[in-house]
């Protein structure tokens, strides 16, 4: 895969301080040719940096040090992405490639509160974007959940129509904040994320567009560094922390009721990354799927045996014992979605395969990458993450009920 295509290239980024943007963003700094790198930041240019200090240390200094970046300030719900005229025009004139990886996976959002973030926000975008004058590619990211309503079996690199008009549909959501569709998606960004690639791909907009469909993202293999993303943006860790210290629906008692033949649709975020980056430089268009097919093909059974065969000893024990607590939403809320949403479902991966057999920042083939011994260190990593919290829990506990053991 030819990484010479990036040279010269001025890429407009969002999302570049998420999991996924962050790793976008390393690569086409530090690994490609590219000329320039605007990246929209809300808030402020010290509060993006203070986020990659958090999770790229080592790298962070090392993309600044490129000269290629440039902050612009802004804000994708906003009109006009929130931008200065100044900023519009320079991006109107000067970008080549935009990359959309601005999202919000949170699922303690209802409709209302995420259509503006995963859906509207998107629009706008798209809609400035028809004002650029360089434009060659478009990248926007999206998820596999998009299809989550679709029944056990093949799932393809396509739009699967649900609405006779979309258009019509999200018209509905922004007056009523509801949709009759809402309870056939693993969650409600889902829905909002179905409805922004029906309203771009049927925009009639005069660049080309990729949609990329990631799976669940666990940490990278390689890049930025190897097990780099935060347990809060691997949606696995957070599903695990979710149902630690619940007696009725911890996760050894979901193992139980759960298809364990069901597979655990997982890829590291570098690999997400360089599927991405691949596909702008061939100028690939339409739905593209980033998902296990493309690394290594686990079941939830031989996901959740492996967890328990590299836990720390005891660790088991000590998650009863704690009662953590983990954002808005609560272990039964989660555990009804995860078992209603635990299909059998193969997510074709067919317009990346030929990548495996290709090495280097663009490439899928993994030399002599263990998954095996990276799983194990994944679990390690995470319960170091994780037993603190327990033994701080627990320890407040035991001062709530002394008598309990």
């Amino acid at each position: 895969m030819d990484r010479e295509w990036f040279r010269g290239q001025v890429v407009f980024l969002t999302g570049g301080t998420g999991n996924l943007g962050s790793c976008l963003l390393y690569k086409l700094a530090i690994q490609l040719p590219t000329a320039k790198i605007f990246v929209l930041v809300r808030g402020s240019v010290q509060r993006a940096i203070e986020a990659w200090e958090q999770s790229i240390p080592e790298q962070v200094e090392e993309i600044i040090a490129t000269c290629k970046i440039q902050f612009f300030l802004g804000d994708m719900t906003q009109p006009n992405l929130g931008l200065s005229p100044e900023n519009i025009s320079r991006l109107q004139n000067e970008t080549t490639v935009v990359m959309n990886a601005a999202g919000d996976i949170a699922l303690s959002r209802d409709l209302a509160e995420t259509i503006p973030v995963n859906c509207t926000s998107h629009l706008t975008l798209a809609s400035l974007l028809d004002s650029f004058t360089q434009l060659q590619r478009f990248l926007h990211i999206s998820t596999t959940y998009v299809s989550s309503f679709l029944p056990n079996g093949v799932v393809k690199e396509q739009i699967y129509p649900l609405y006779k008009d979309p258009a019509e549909e999200l018209g509905k959501i922004l007056i009523t904040g509801k949709s009759s569709y809402t309870k056939q998606f693993a969650a409600p960004y889902a829905l909002a994320k179905h409805l922004a690639e029906n309203l771009l791909l049927g925009g009639n907009h005069k660049f080309p567009i990729l949609i990329l469909r990631p799976c669940l993202i666990s940490p990278a293999i390689e890049e930025p560094y190897p097990l780099y993303g935060s347990d809060g943006a691997i949606p696995v860790h957070s599903f695990l922390q979710i149902l630690l210290g619940d007696s009725e629906h911890w996760y050894l008692k979901l193992e139980q009721r759960l298809p364990s033949h069901a597979p655990c649709n997982e890829i590291p975020v570098d690999l997400v990354a360089r599927t991405c980056l691949a596909h702008v430089a061939q100028g690939t268009t339409g739905v593209v799927h980033a998902s296990a097919d493309l690394y290594v093909s686990r079941t939830i059974g031989g996901f959740l045996e492996r967890m328990r065969r590299y836990a720390p000893e005891g660790a088991a024990e000590q998650v009863k014992k704690a009662g953590l607590h983990h954002g808005d939403v609560t272990a039964p809320e989660f555990y009804s979605m995860i078992q209603q949403f635990a299909r059998d479902w193969k997510i074709e991966c067919t317009r990346s395969a030929h990548l495996k057999h290709v090495a280097g920042p663009l490439g899928l083939d993994l030399g002599n990458h263990d998954p095996e011994i990276f799983f194990k260190l994944r679990i390690e990593r995470l319960a170091k993450s994780i037993l603190p919290k327990l033994e701080s829990a627990t320890v407040a506990n035991n001062k709530v009920y002394p008598n309990i053991s």
